[in-house]
Formats: structure tokens, C-alpha cells, sequence
């Protein structure tokens, strides 16, 4: 099983990173790689809850179904798929004074004998921690936006 983790520090309130973060409108936003999420449960939000979406893995398009489990409001949830290559996500919030901390861990296993762990290591791994990171900074980048920051303000300190 492959493990793959990426956090984030945002200048907001975790209520308003959680809020915005676990609204899947707001997804393809942010989140690189991923399109077309809809609700496949009348249930939208928490636990029980499914969502369809398409994910490009590795030059091909994927069609994927989660299930949102542990969901607790300003903590975070997991979401386990149902419908396409085994994984599991975890997402965790954490309020660190007047800023959040998003951490988020992919968990996979790619099942392909002999060449797996090295395809794994090579391409696999290091595209989804690029993935993470980016779509990490995307969410930030948003929050920034809001209160009129610059791109790198958080790097200059501001």
C-alpha cells in the first residue's frame, strides 16, 4: 500500500476552509485532475454520501465513485472508493490559531506483479504528490484571493 501526503497552511478560519473545501461544486475549482462530480446519493454532504467523477490517472480517464465515511464537520472525512482502482482518502482539519491546517493522504495500491513497485515509484507516486501539492496550493490560492494577497504573500510573510 502506497501512501501519499500533502498539507497545507491557510490564513482562514478552519469553518471557512472546511466549508468551502467539502463543497463538491466547488471541487473542479481547485482540485486538479478531476471533473464532472455529481451526487449519486439523494444525501449530499456527510456520511453516506457518493460521488461520480472522472480522475485523469497516468494519460487515461478514469470513471470513479466514493463514499464519504467519518465525516465530522471542521475535522474531516475519509472517502473510500466504490467504483474504480482501490484507494482511500483521508481529509483532516486542523485549527491552528486564526489559520487551518489541511492535510490531505491518498492511500493506493497499484496491482501490477513484478513491475508495480517501480512503476509505483517512478511515475505514480511523484505524479500524485505533485498532484496533491498543487491542488493544495489552488485551495490556498483561493483564500488569498479573497483578502486581496498576493500569490506569494505567505512566502515574503505577509
Amino acid at each position: 500500500m502506497t501512501r501519499v501526503e500533502a498539507s497545507v497552511d491557510i490564513d482562514a478560519p478552519v469553518a471557512e476552509v472546511f466549508a468551502f473545501a467539502s463543497d463538491w461544486r466547488r471541487w473542479e475549482d481547485w482540485w486538479e485532475g478531476v471533473s464532472s462530480f455529481r451526487p449519486t446519493t439523494e444525501l449530499t454532504r456527510g456520511n453516506g454520501t457518493r460521488y461520480a467523477y472522472k480522475s485523469w490517472v497516468a494519460g487515461v480517464t478514469l470513471n470513479l465513485e466514493t463514499e464519504i465515511h467519518d465525516f465530522v464537520e471542521n475535522v474531516g472525512w475519509r472517502g473510500v472508493v466504490i467504483k474504480g482502482p482501490p484507494h482511500t482518502t483521508q481529509w483532516v482539519f486542523e485549527a491552528k490559531g486564526k489559520t487551518t491546517r489541511l492535510t490531505y493522504v491518498l492511500e493506493y495500491s497499484l496491482p501490477v506483479p513484478v513491475l508495480g513497485a517501480l512503476l509505483d515509484s517512478l511515475l505514480m507516486r511523484p505524479g500524485w504528490r505533485r498532484r496533491l501539492e498543487n491542488s493544495l496550493q489552488n485551495l490556498k490560492l483561493h483564500f488569498q484571493k479573497r483578502k486581496g494577497l498576493p500569490r506569494d504573500a505567505s512566502a515574503e510573510g505577509a
